[in-house]
C-alpha cells in the first residue's frame, strides 16, 4: 500500500510538471491597463497621449433594452517629445473598440499601448457628467 502511495505522488508531480507553461523569454509581463480622465494626459516615455473630448455617446444604458448597442466617439491627442504628431478619433462600441477588439496607440520601449475601453457605462436615470469620462488603455 505504501508503493502504490509513493508511485501516485510521483505520477502527480510529473504530470504537474508536464502541465507546466513553458517561460518564455521574450514575454513583456502581464498587461497593464491604466484610465485617464478626460483633459489628463498620459506619458509613455517620449510620447503621450491627452484625452480631448468626447464627441458622442450614444451607448446603450445598462437598464434599457436597444435594437443599437450604439458607440462612443472621442478625441485624443498623441504627442512626441511635446510636439503633437497627430490627433485621432477613437470609436468604442461593439463592432469598434471594446476589450475584445482593441487599437494600437502607440509603441514605446518595446511595449505597446492599446486603447481599451470608454467608462463610465451610460444608465438611463443618470447622466455621465463629463468630469466622469475615462479611457482605459491596456499596456502590454
Amino acid at each position: 500500500m505504501k508503493r502504490i502511495k509513493y508511485l501516485f505522488i510521483i505520477v502527480i508531480y510529473f504530470s504537474a510538471l508536464s502541465c507546466a507553461p513553458a517561460k518564455n523569454s521574450t514575454q513583456t509581463g502581464i498587461p497593464k491597463i491604466i484610465k485617464l480622465k478626460l483633459g489628463d494626459t498620459a506619458d509613455f516615455g517620449s510620447k503621450s497621449i491627452r484625452f480631448i473630448r468626447v464627441t458622442e455617446d450614444s451607448r446603450c444604458p445598462l437598464d434599457v433594452t436597444c435594437i443599437w448597442a450604439g458607440e462612443a466617439k472621442v478625441i485624443i491627442v498623441l504627442y512626441k517629445d511635446d510636439v503633437i504628431i497627430e490627433e485621432k478619433e477613437l470609436v468604442f462600441g461593439s463592432k469598434n473598440i471594446n476589450p475584445d477588439n482593441m487599437q494600437t496607440l502607440i509603441i514605446f520601449n518595446e511595449k505597446t499601448v492599446f486603447a481599451h475601453n470608454i467608462g463610465p457605462y451610460p444608465a438611463s436615470e443618470k447622466p455621465i457628467d463629463a468630469k466622469q469620462y475615462y479611457l482605459e488603455f491596456m499596456i502590454k
